[in-house]
């Protein structure tokens, strides 16, 4: 896995937490926003504001499986999305996966992402 620096510390992380800003950095980066890497990101920021309908869920969850496997966002030869769901609470929505890391096997949980 990847080393990095968090985003809010400054301090070198590595491992799931890595991995996990990695992926709320592309789900929060609309698709075709950067100049120079148009097809980064994903299709979710323009579900944000929206009234939750099972509709709207499925939505999401097809945009979490194309930002995951879309391959400029680099996570397709890294990890493959097993599940994702919702967890309503008061005032927001956050999305919880379950990921299975390709280079070793394991199953992880990432939970609290916000979209």
């Amino acid at each position: 896995m990847a080393v990095g620096i968090h985003e809010k510390s400054g301090l070198i992380i590595d491992g799931v937490e890595e991995l996990t800003q990695r992926i709320q950095r592309c789900f929060k980066t609309r698709r075709g926003s950067l100049p120079l890497d148009r097809p980064y990101g994903s299709n979710l920021p323009s579900r944000v504001d929206k009234k939750i309908t099972p509709e709207l869920e499925i939505d999401i969850y097809a945009d979490v499986a194309d930002a995951l496997s879309h391959p400029p966002n680099g996570f397709n030869d890294e990890l493959k999305l097993v599940k994702s769901w919702l967890v309503h609470g008061e005032n927001q929505v956050t999305l919880s996966m379950e990921i299975e890391l390709l280079f070793d096997g394991s199953v992880v949980e990432i939970s609290g992402l916000s979209i």
